[in-house]
């Protein structure tokens, strides 16, 4: 195969190639062009920028506080945090906010975008959004029309706003769903723990149980403890002297007037059929249990009625999901055509190589140097 036959050979032998001054010249013009067009028609940068709102604040965090100070330590788990900056820069480039924007600019029908598919391919394409520090997202619209530039980046922070306010009612409505169904389970609980304690302490004629039954759980014990260790002096006596032992008699006459302290105490301090210590503490246990049971019962369902007030306000504050920090503007610099510079850069390159190559005469020639046998 000889050189003439390979591309280049083709190419070298092209009378536009072959010829300096014609082929200057063309470079020279398509040079020209690509500069006048790196610069006209004017392009346009509009800019936008979203921030999200402060997560440490409002009354996530005030229910919070008093939840850990007041028991519910399990609010803070249900609340949730807010969504990392990954989640609304993915919202903001999904193809759900596209379609809002083009609603709501009426974009359907405008030049080269007869239809909603290529439009669609043509936003995505010119909208520009990024994460920058603080986790703000910056939108980008680059264009030749000014005006639309900066509706573009208008519409489509509001159409981000948006959308992330319907992902937030929707979560809400789920949230609702299972905190209303959480706290009718939680409150019919409730009801059925009160019933039970509202029966004891009817059934045991307690009016104030902790108070009753502390007293007289304390009592008898005293008294009880008193009686066997007067008991045990009595029979340590009797086994040393003799029934006439004045030490004896005044020990008989205690252990009596405790034996009727006991009995008083008893019949004051009976609680239904217990009558007796062990009675009095068995009721006591059964008595806290109940109340145990009931206290939980409320804790839950606090818990669940705070819930449903944060999903409210949820709901209340969706469309307050992103602030606007930084309005659509156009900056005031001029904007250059990256593809026109780019295509500069090209040609230039290939008229240096095209210069470089027919610089050696066997090149112009369109042959080279065959190697020395």
């Amino acid at each position: 195969m000889t050189p003439r036959e390979t591309l280049m050979g083709r190419l070298v032998s092209a009378p536009l190639i072959r010829r300096n001054r014609s082929r200057r010249i063309s470079v020279a013009v398509v040079a020209v062009v690509l500069l006048v067009l790196t610069f006209f028609p004017e392009h346009y940068l509009a800019e936008a920028q979203l921030m999200p709102q402060d997560s440490g604040g409002g009354l996530s965090t005030a229910l919070a506080s008093q939840g850990s100070s007041g028991g519910l330590l399990s609010l803070g788990a249900l609340l949730g945090n807010k969504q990392p900056v990954e989640a609304d820069l993915t919202i903001a480039r999904s193809q759900a906010v596209i379609n809002l924007i083009i609603q709501r600019l009426h974009l359907i029908g405008r030049s080269n975008a007869a239809d909603l598919q290529k439009t669609q391919a043509k936003l995505a394409k010119k909208i520009g959004i990024i994460a920058i520090r603080g986790s703000i997202l910056q939108i980008t619209i680059k264009d030749a029309d000014r005006d639309f530039a900066r509706r573009l980046a208008a519409a489509t922070a509001q159409s981000i706003q948006d959308r992330l306010t319907q992902i937030s009612l929707a979560q809400a409505a789920q949230k609702r769903a299972i905190a209303s169904a959480r706290l009718s389970d939680a409150a019919i609980t409730l009801a059925k723990t009160q019933g039970a304690l509202g029966s004891f302490r009817s059934a045991n004629r307690l009016a104030a149980p902790e108070q009753q039954l502390g007293t007289a759980v304390g009592l008898l014990a005293s008294l009880e403890g008193r009686l066997q260790a007067k008991q045990v002096e009595v029979d340590t006596l009797r086994r040393f002297t003799t029934g006439s032992n004045i030490q004896l008699q005044s020990a008989v006459a205690e252990l009596a007037a405790l034996r009727q302290q006991v009995e008083d105490a008893k019949t004051h301090s009976q609680v239904g059929p217990a009558s007796n210590l062990a009675g009095i503490s068995e009721l006591n246990e059964n008595y806290f249990n109940l109340y145990r049971d009931e206290k939980s019962a409320e804790i839950l369902y606090e818990v669940y009625r705070r819930y449903l007030e944060e999903v409210t306000v949820d709901e209340l504050s969706a469309n307050e999901n992103l602030i606007l920090v930084e309005p659509a503007y156009v900056h005031p610099e001029r904007q250059i055509n990256v593809l026109a510079v780019a295509s500069l850069f090209i040609v230039l390159l290939a008229a240096a190589l095209a210069e470089l190559y027919l610089a050696d005469p066997a090149m112009r020639d369109g042959r080279r140097l065959q190697p020395e046998a």
